[in-house]
């Protein structure tokens, strides 16, 4: 699952809080540069430590090409792989091998049931004022061997957990299914219930599920959302075989589950019970968290024919999209007969596991993830990332080989279920909370690869200058002699290399949210409108989104340095004020969100976030200057100092969780479940729901964090 271009952009760290303190074809050159960072200081390390290092890096570089890369991306992208396929299975054996040939060590499968769905067949017909029966079916492209899926009468595109039902009813456009665009509806006097109502995937972005909870909870018959070519079609530019947005037929698949309901508590079986003989049965109750209402899939080639229907009032300028008429909200006069098959069952979901094991701190997890489930073939996602994860296994195992082992243990994961219900990487987390809330370092995310040359990083904030910096020492094939960070500076609006706040929904959510680990999420962007369809498939990547892998080749080379420098640095490379300065922000935005009839100040919580952000800086500048100073720092000391600066991120987290969503514990941020960011979420939620009494304690829950985590920073301070 990853963020489309028309999607949401996750939000910058700027510094406005300073003034505070301050006033196909495989080519056979490959992207294995030298690093462009010059051979001066490394953030973290001491100068006793950059030999070996610099060595050592100049090594892992060289490892990963775009031959190999393209081997490993052309078997995952062979046969469509969802999760509890048996591809899927055998797909998760190839990881295993790759891991264990590569000499990783530790390498097994990590296995949870799970309930899972499954389209069997899928009708959809006009009914009113015209006979007509809609494809729902993706064309298939001579250029494209994989493009003939759909002559396979078995594949149905399908919303995962939507039941099964057969209604007709008058249909109702409401834009992208938002919250406000379903209060604009209200404004409008028109009602939804009974209808069947039509969405598009559009900007702002707003979850699927929540679009089809959000027409369920006001009494609609059912729903279809569909691809609009303003987002992701022909209005963008090229379409596919020629380019890379998406052609008339193409189909977003996708689940619908309604994960803001007791995500990472309640059971991935949900309401099915195991029994004795340990087959499974659906209960008698349906869980709140699934859907109740058909759902469907549809692409801009069937969706026209509905929508140039519609009568009512024509739609406002936000609500026009790229097909060549003029939209209207209904309802009616026409009507649908929507006719769904699905089939859910329990499955296990599959996770690969393996470790390169530390040699001074080898019960420190550094660690690096990617979900290998697709919902068809994956080209970019997720078996783009899949195929760099095996290089980055690749290139540590031979730095083990040629004698580097990583002062800390880095842990290799690649996931299942990540599009079905985030299940994978959940349920690892559940289980091996205790030790990630003691050991747990960084939790490095690649949901997918690269679809183009525009790096987008993002991170908790106190890892955003050591992503910057990092990113300084890998080349960048579109520069001669520059760096990732050079192209990311020049592509950026702004003129700065953006680190984006990472909320959402993908790999990380656990670790961030719950366990309240730094984290940080990487992708190369490119234009991509096939998301989710069968053409993102092996041909698309490689004629089109990136021909020769040299991007992928690129972000492989800065995953894999950024796992090997977080695993040897001899002081963890955490500024947190950074993170201080955002926690301002975040109060300030709060204060203004609140707006009349209640206004609401945060002061009490701004004064321990400000004294955080004076000793965050003292800090900085200390351990600066003792790193290029000092020689040596005794083993023991510091890793008490490393594990100070791991549990200023677990300050940042409490107990009780969102009142919603207990999982979800972390105080600066949470996604809504729109998938929007929520900054300071309990009373962010508190205002939504007007409960002003609720406010005082959550700012008394933030004045405990900021002062633990001044606490912790002044204790590091004086161990250096």
């Amino acid at each position: 699952m990853i963020e489309l271009s028309v999607f949401p952009r996750r939000g910058d760290f700027s510094r406005p809080w300073k003034w505070l303190i301050l006033g196909g074809l495989f080519f056979l050159s490959n992207c294995s540069a030298p690093p462009v960072q010059g051979p001066g200081k490394i953030s973290g390390f001491l100068s006793s430590s950059l030999q070996s290092q610099l060595e050592s890096e100049k090594l892992i570089l060289s490892v990963p090409t775009s031959q190999q890369f393209g081997a490993h991306l052309l078997y995952l992208t062979e046969e469509p792989h969802q999760t509890g396929s048996p591809r899927n299975y055998k797909l998760a054996e190839y990881v295993r091998d790759c891991f264990l040939e590569y000499g990783l060590e530790k390498v097994h499968f990590h296995d949870t049931p799970a309930l899972l769905g499954f389209g069997r067949s899928v009708l959809v017909e006009i009914a009113e004022p015209v006979k007509k029966k809609l494809k729902m079916v993706e064309d298939p492209y001579p250029l494209d061997k994989d493009s003939g899926l759909y002559a396979d009468h078995s594949v149905v595109p399908y919303h995962e957990y939507a039941p099964s039902a057969e209604i007709t009813a008058e249909v109702v456009y409401a834009n992208g299914g938002s919250p406000e665009d379903f209060a604009e509806l209200d404004r409008l006097g028109i009602e939804v219930k009974g209808r069947i109502v039509i969405m598009r995937y559009s900007n702002p972005y707003s979850y699927r599920g929540y679009k089809v909870y959000l027409a369920e909870s006001r009494g609609a018959a059912g729903s279809i959302i569909y691809s609009d070519p303003q987002d992701d079609g022909f209005f963008r530019g090229e379409t596919y075989p020629l380019g890379p947005w998406g052609p008339p037929s193409h189909i977003q698949w996708g689940g619908i589950v309604y994960d803001w309901f007791g995500f990472g508590i309640t059971p991935f079986t949900f309401h099915w019970q195991k029994q004795d003989d340990g087959t499974w049965v659906e209960g008698p109750n349906r869980n709140k968290a699934l859907p109740r209402i058909p759902s469907v899939p549809m692409s801009h080639e069937d969706a026209s024919e509905i929508l140039r229907l519609l009568k009512g009032p024509a739609v406002s300028v936000g609500w026009q999209g790229g097909l060549p008429f003029t939209y209207h909200v209904g309802p009616g006069p026409v009507k649908v007969h929507l006719k769904v098959d699905n089939v859910e069952k329990i499955a296990l979901m599959r996770n690969v596991m393996a470790i390169v094991r530390g040699s001074q701190e080898p019960d420190k997890w550094v660690i690096a993830g990617n979900h290998r489930d697709a919902w068809i073939y994956g080209g970019l996602d997720p078996s783009s990332g899949t195929a760099a994860l095996l290089e980055v296994a690749r290139a540590l195992g031979t730095a083990v080989k040629q004698g580097f082992r990583p002062r800390r243990t880095i842990v290799l994961a690649n996931w299942d279920a990540e599009e079905d219900l985030l299940g994978g990487s959940t349920s690892w987390v559940n289980d091996n909370r205790a030790k990630l809330l003691q050991d747990g370092v960084v939790y490095v995310n690649l949901d997918s690869a690269a679809s183009g040359p525009e790096f987008d990083g993002g991170s908790t904030p106190a890892l955003a200058d050591f992503l910057r910096e990092t990113a300084k020492a890998v080349a960048h094939p579109d520069i001669p002699g520059g760096s990732v960070y050079d192209h990311w500076v020049k592509a950026s609006t702004s003129g700065t290399a953006e680190v984006n706040e990472i909320v959402g929904a993908t790999d990380y959510t656990a670790f961030q949210e719950n366990i309240g680990m730094s984290c940080i999420d990487m992708t190369f962007d490119g234009p991509y409108g096939v998301y989710h369809s069968m053409y993102d498939d092996y041909f698309w990547m490689s004629h089109i989104g990136d021909p020769g892998f040299r991007y992928n080749v690129t972000c492989t080379q800065l995953l894999t340095l950024i796992l090997w420098r977080l695993a040897n640095a001899d002081i963890l490379p955490m500024d947190y004020s950074n993170y201080a300065g955002s926690a301002l922000n975040a109060i300030e935005k709060i204060e203004n969100m609140a707006g009349l009839p209640k206004k609401i100040r945060l002061e009490r919580a701004r004064k321990p976030a400000r004294r955080w952000l004076k000793e965050a800086l003292a800090w900085e500048k200390k351990a600066r200057r003792f790193l290029d100073s000092e020689v040596s720092l005794d083993p023991n000391r510091a890793s008490e100092i490393n594990s100070l600066l791991m549990g200023i991120e677990r300050a940042l987290t409490e107990g009780e969780g969102l009142k919603s969503r207990p999982f979800y514990k972390h105080l600066i941020y949470a996604p809504q479940p729109t998938y929007r960011t929520e900054l300071l979420p309990r009373i962010f939620e508190a205002i939504k729901a007007q409960e002003w009494n609720d406010i005082p304690r959550y700012e008394e829950q933030l004045v405990q964090a900021f002062d633990h985590a001044s606490r912790l920073i002044r204790r590091a301070s004086r161990r250096l």
